[in-house]
């Protein structure tokens, strides 16, 4: 149900509750004036007794109720319309006992822990029906998200807001940071080896050769014309340039394989020498720093660069909209085998639950944190904000129909009481 549908029958169940209870209080009035009427003798004393008490409790009871909501018969009687003049104190009664009793962290984090939230959250992503749900909703949702994306004026805000980023981003630190992390594990050793196979392996194609050979033949006939036209005489130069192009890649792919498995081979110590004059340089030299942010700032300056991130952007942006559109997206499929495998983890394997749950635990406890610093606070303004009759409409709907039964009760408790007293009074003790 709506909220306005749900405060339409509150509204309704209260009005129905007052109708019921002016009732009973005009019945009373008329059996008093009945019972007045037929002299109060025998029975009839009897009835007025109870008819005048239950008035009486009616009237007292009603008192109090519409005292807390308003001036009851709008005359300012003193400590009547109790919650629209407590109002402040009201917000913060309220936002005090949320503070301390809904969002003290130890209780949440008690709460958090006896549910064992990564084994419920494993048993939901191992639901199909589930899973199927909550990614047809995150489609929805990042679908919808693209679509205002969608606008040229945010395109170009995001861009300004990456290259200002990236302007203040000191790349010659980032690239040192790089650097000794590689030298420091080794890895710009490995990273060398990878080359050194590459280089090889490209050296070592057929056509590479044969595109070398042409090139030595090329340079040859261009340079001495004279002394080729001789050897073509007695040999082609073609063929000469064929053999030492196969010569020189040998002998590139020995040398290549000896720095592969010799671990002090010269080569090696240059190239690491080199590294640690880079990484120094970039950490301790201002030309150098300042040679490394003129080359970002120029990309950063480049049109061909800006036009090439921006249609990046925006075809990475089209292939998304296009994805989460479709009924068979790739990324929600691949989403949906993650979630799977990641709660069929959670489900059975009593590793990820420990992590899982520590992180959590930590989780919940800081947003308890948060809430509890944030919470109260938003509650008192929100209540103090709030029109005084809607306060006082929303208080009577959500509690009057149960105030009612107040003053039900004090009709017929009065009345009763009302023939306690009369049948005391009528004992020979009083005669």
């Amino acid at each position: 149900m709506t909220a306005p549908a749900a405060g339409a029958t509150r509204a309704t169940a209260l009005r129905r509750m007052k109708t019921i209870a002016l009732a009973l209080l005009l019945l009373s009035a008329a059996l008093l004036v009945l019972s007045h009427a037929m002299g109060r003798q025998g029975i009839w004393g009897w009835v007025g007794a109870f008819a005048e008490a239950s008035m009486v409790g009616a009237l007292a009871d009603w008192f109090a109720v519409v005292a807390l909501f308003r001036h009851p018969l709008g005359l300012p009687i003193p400590h009547t319309a109790i919650i629209p003049a407590n109002r402040a104190r009201i917000a913060s009664a309220l936002a005090d006992f949320v503070g301390h009793h809904f969002l003290a962290p130890k209780q949440i984090v008690a709460k958090v822990e006896s549910w064992n939230p990564a084994v419920k959250l494993g048993e939901f992503l191992s639901e199909r029906r589930q899973l199927d749900a909550l990614s047809k909703q995150l489609q929805s949702w990042a679908h919808a998200a693209l679509g205002a994306l969608d606008a040229p004026a945010l395109e170009q805000e995001l861009l300004a807001i990456t290259r200002e980023q990236l302007s203040k981003w000191d790349a010659s630190t980032t690239a040192a940071h790089l650097m000794r992390s590689l030298t420091e594990g080794n890895h710009h050793q490995r990273v060398l080896n990878a080359g050194l196979v590459q280089v090889g392996r490209w050296i070592d194609q057929p056509e590479v050769r044969q595109y070398i050979g042409r090139q030595l033949s090329a340079m040859a006939r261009r340079e001495f014309p004279k002394l080729t036209w001789w050897v073509d005489k007695v040999h082609s130069t073609d063929e000469i340039a064929d053999a030492l192009s196969e010569k020189l890649a040998n002998a590139i792919i020995d040398e290549l394989q000896a720095v592969l498995n010799e671990p002090t081979h010269p080569l090696r110590a240059r190239y690491a020498a080199e590294a640690t004059r880079l990484m120094e340089g970039l950490e301790t030299d201002p030309d150098l720093q300042a040679k490394v942010a003129a080359f970002k700032q120029q990309l950063l300056d480049s049109d061909s660069v800006n036009t090439y991130v921006r249609h990046l952007w925006q075809r990475m942006r089209d292939w998304l909209k296009q994805d989460l559109a479709s009924e068979h997206s790739v990324g929600m499929r691949h989403f949906r085998d993650y979630a799977a495998r990641i709660g069929e983890k959670l489900k059975t394997d009593t590793r990820w639950q420990n992590l899982a749950n520590a992180q959590l635990l930590i989780a919940a406890e800081h947003i308890a944190g948060v809430l509890r610093n944030v919470a109260p606070g938003y509650i008192h303004q929100t209540v103090l904000s709030w029109d005084t009759r809607f306060l006082v409409d929303e208080i009577e709907q959500s509690v009057g129909v149960d105030l009612q039964y107040i003053r039900f009760n004090g009709t017929l408790i009065g009345g009763l009481v009302g023939l306690l007293l009369y049948g005391v009074f009528q004992l020979p003790l009083f005669r």
